[in-house]
Parts: C-alpha cells; structure tokens; sequence
C-alpha cells in the first residue's frame, strides 16, 4: 500500500514539472504568516505578466517622448555689447620725479579709443503651445536678445525660424516668443496642482546645444521659495531628471504626456547638473499666456511695502493675541501704500477685495492676493496698529517692472538732542551717536535720529548674536524711540529678552525690523 503510494506520489510530482515546463509560465504564490498561526496564501504576477508590465511602462516612456519631442525647439540667441575704449598716457618717467619735488605738473598726451561692438551668443529651450508658432520659453533666455532664431523639428527634420519675442514677464521668468509657421505639432498643458513627490517626469531640451535630449527622473520636491541669481521663485518643482545648461524654458513632462513646468534652474556647485534641476509650475504660465500674448506684459495690483513674517517676538511686543499677519517693514515713497496712510510698524492682518476676503499669515499671502488684483482696484486692508484694529482703503496702481529703483520713505518722528555721553557697550555691541560724519558716511537723511552700531566684540564674555551689524542705526526698541545714547540705557535696561526684542533699524539705507529672544 505505501509503495502505491509513493509511485501515486512520483507520477502527481513528474506531470506537475512537466506542466510547468509546458506552460512556461508558472504562477507564482507566496505564504505569509498570519496572526492566528494560519499562512495565507498571496498570488504574485507570473513571470511573463512581470515582463510584460516592464515593457508596458517602457512603451509608456517611450509613446510619451515621441508625443512631446516634436513640440520641444532649441532657441539661440545674439546680444550686442559695448567694451569701453582704453586710454592711454604717454609722457617722460622724470617728469613724476619733477612733479614730487618741485612741484612741475606732469604734460600728459591723451588718446582714447573709441568704444567697440562686440556681439554674444546665447541660447535655450522652448515648448510649442500652439499650432500657429507661439512658444513658451523662460525670460532670461531671450533678454536683451538682438536676434532670436527657432530651431523646429519638423517630419523628422530641422528648419530655422526667425522669432519674435511677443510677451515677456521677469517676475515669473517666462515669455512667449512666435514663429511665422503653421500646423505645428504643440505639447498638452497639465495641471501642476495635482502633481505629487515621487511622480515620473521627463526633461526635454537642448543641454549645451545638443537638440532633443531627453532626460528622465521623477519629483523629489515642491519647493515654496527660492531665491535664484536675483529672481524670486514660488512652488518651484524640484526633479531629479537632468537638466543642464540650455535647458532653460524647455517642458517637464508626466507619464500622460502633458507640460507641467518650464525648466529653469539648476543646483550646480561644480557648474553642472549634480542631481536637483527645478521648473516653474505650468498653472503659473497658464494663469498670465492670455495676458502676455494679448498686451505684451503682465499688469499687477501694486500696494508698494515691504513686509516681513510676524514671528512670537513681535507679536508680543506689538500687542498682538496671537502670531498672525504681516509687519510693514518700509512704506516706498509715492505709493498707494504712502497714500493711503499705511506705515511702517503696522501689521496687515486681511485684504478685502471685491470677489474675496483673505486672512494673511505670510508675505507670500499677501503678494499672491494683491498681485491678482487689477491696477486702480479699490481694496480695504485690516490692519493692526497702536494695539488696535483698524481699516484702510487703499487704490492699487500698477506694479512697475524694476522694483530696485524705488527709495523707502524713511522718516523719524521725533528728534531729540544728542546726550552728552558717548557711547555705551551692550552684549558685545558699541554704540554710539548718530552724528553728521556717520549721516554722510551711511548716507542717512537729517531728519533721522538714532544710535549707531559702531563695532561689535565677537570674544566679549556677553557677546549674544541679536541680529545687528556694524553700522546699522537704531531708531527704536519694542516701539520706543531711540534717538541718543541715554535713551537706548533706558530702553536696553527695560528689556527681558525672554519676551524678546524687536529694533528698529536702518541697514544699507533701508529701514527694517529685526527680532530676537533667548
């Protein structure tokens, strides 16, 4: 009976082989344990469904880059620019010996030469948006630009276009060029809001001037603001997908084929890609193409402050019941700000326009919201001033182009007459006066009173870093004025810096708030 058995055995084991071997594809189950001691039984993918789902995501790739590469161009660029002539001098080497000694003057013969033309090159990426040649490309790739020509993919062949810059907006860095062409095959617009960390993308450009190369990574970050040459960037995607020099204004693409940002920038400590490459959301270019194509620039609701976080120290010194808004760090003169009497020290809570209300609780709420807003548009801001809530109307006016021309409007309230006493140390930090030689030497207006942060004692015993610098001017503490020496002893000997404290200075000729606490 047992030997029956186990030949029943052998024949079950030798046809289950032989079916495996036919079939060639074997299912595959794995047991896992389970709390109540039984094993469960998993079915996996066979082996042919694996490769299949590899090829699958393959041909994915693969149909997705055929679909957006003839959209991508390669755009380059020529500036113009002037070297300024050299001058040359030419006299006796004794005659510097007579000028020392005697006092004869130097006869110098002078001859200039005149200031020469030199032209540069430059270049980028684009998408196609349209099928009548309007393309979509980054700002700096095509400013100053003299001579903008396209380099279209067209039936697996290149031909140049002369381009035409149409609509350009430096705040977000993107422009929009057009080509005299027709029928052209243009890239889908996604939707970067609904983008998620860990996403497939695909970078498409033309890195060092090598056309159509196409890159792949997927989503490693969303980054709320980075500072980039200069230009400040919001929501940038961050990618670990290559992206290189002339990458610039070419398309980061999902697995579904669509644009959801415009390459821009690169972290490279060694001048090349080195793993974080970033784009600006396309719900950020979509939201101004109409606009730029239209007029030819993007006009803005302007308010003309700058503004700081509130943080617990100033909301404690300030009066405020909780940390909330925004701190008016510097009114610019001739502003809708100026105008409507906002100033320096308030904290603007909510903006109320026609369509909305909106609670602000950082700069970045309060630039998108008035932004949005057209120029001449009438808004009330709530804001919080002297310990009390209040209410100011204000007319918006356009945001001008280059906003590092404007001049703050720095004014003192009062001015007293210096003390007699000198100076004064105070955790590592000298102060002084702010007497008519540092005015001329910071450049600072006459009706300003305060102190002056004349040296600061790094190896001092009670040396604490609060946040000033040399030369900065003090002109109040926790909203108390400071405009001598004897009224900063005051001031400095009522302060707890468990509860914090805010100055109010003047650095580089612009007036700030700068806090601090233990």
């Amino acid at each position: 009976m047992k030997k029956e058995i186990f030949k029943l055995g052998i024949i079950i084991l030798v046809l289950t082989i032989g079916i495996v071997l036919i079939s060639g594809n074997p299912v595959i189950k794995v047991f896992t344990p389970q709390q109540n001691g039984s094993y469960k039984a998993i079915k996996l993918a066979s082996r042919t469904e694996q490769v299949s789902d590899v090829y699958t995501f393959q041909e994915v790739c693969v149909q997705v880059v055929e679909k957006v590469r003839p959209a991508v161009v390669s755009i380059s660029t020529v500036y113009s620019y002037e070297v300024p002539g050299i001058e040359f001098y030419f006299g006796d080497p004794f005659e510097e010996f007579f000028e020392e000694f005697f006092g004869i003057p130097k006869f110098k013969k002078r001859r200039s030469v005149p200031k020469r033309q030199y032209k540069a090159e430059g270049g980028g990426s684009g998408v196609i948006i349209s099928e009548d040649g309007y393309i979509l490309t980054n700002e700096h790739v095509i400013k100053g630009a003299d001579e903008i020509k396209v380099l279209v993919n067209i039936n697996g062949e290149n031909k140049e276009f002369r381009g035409k810059v149409v609509g350009r907006d430096p705040r977000t860095d993107l422009a929009v060029i057009k080509i005299n062409a027709k029928n052209l095959v243009y890239a889908k617009l996604g939707d970067s809001d609904k983008i998620r960390v860990g996403e497939w993308v695909f970078a498409i450009g033309s890195p060092f001037g090598l056309e159509q190369t196409v890159t792949q990574g997927i989503i490693s970050a969303i980054r709320q603001r980075i500072v980039v040459e200069g230009r400040e960037y919001r929501d940038f995607i961050q990618t670990d997908a290559a992206i290189n020099r002339g990458n610039s204004g070419g398309p980061l693409c999902n697995l579904r084929g669509e644009v959801i940002g415009i390459n821009t920038a690169i972290y490279a400590p060694t001048g090349v890609f080195s793993g974080i490459g970033f784009a600006i959301p396309i719900n950020r270019a979509k939201e101004i193409l109409s606009e730029l194509i239209q007029k030819g620039k993007v006009t803005r609701g302007w308010l003309g402050v700058e503004i700081r976080p509130v943080d617990d120290v100033i909301a404690k010194q300030f009066g405020l019941k909780e940390k909330q808004g925004v701190l008016v760090n510097n009114v610019i003169k001739n502003t809708p700000a100026e105008k409507s009497g906002l100033r320096r020290g308030d904290i603007i809570l909510e903006v109320r326009t026609a369509k909305k209300n909106v609670k602000i609780n950082s700069p970045q709420e309060l630039q998108d919201i008035i932004s949005s807003c057209s120029p001449k548009e009438k808004i009330e801001l709530k804001i919080f001033r002297d310990r009390q809530e209040k209410i100011v109307n204000v007319i918006l006016a356009e945001m001008p182009e280059d906003l590092t021309k404007l001049k703050p409007s720095l004014s003192s309230e009062s001015q007293e007459s210096e003390s007699e006493e000198k100076k004064f140390t105070w955790l590592g930090h000298e102060f002084v006066n702010l007497t008519d030689y540092y005015r001329r030497k910071l450049n600072i207006d006459e009706d300003i009173s305060g102190v002056v942060v004349s040296q600061i004692n790094y190896r001092a015993k009670d040396y604490e870093d609060v946040g000033l610098r040399e030369y900065d001017v003090v002109v109040s503490i926790n909203q108390k004025n400071v405009t001598n020496i004897s009224q900063l002893k005051k001031v400095l000997d009522s302060v707890d810096l468990k509860y914090g404290v805010v100055f109010d200075i003047i650095r580089d000729g612009r007036p700030m708030f700068v806090s601090f606490s233990r």
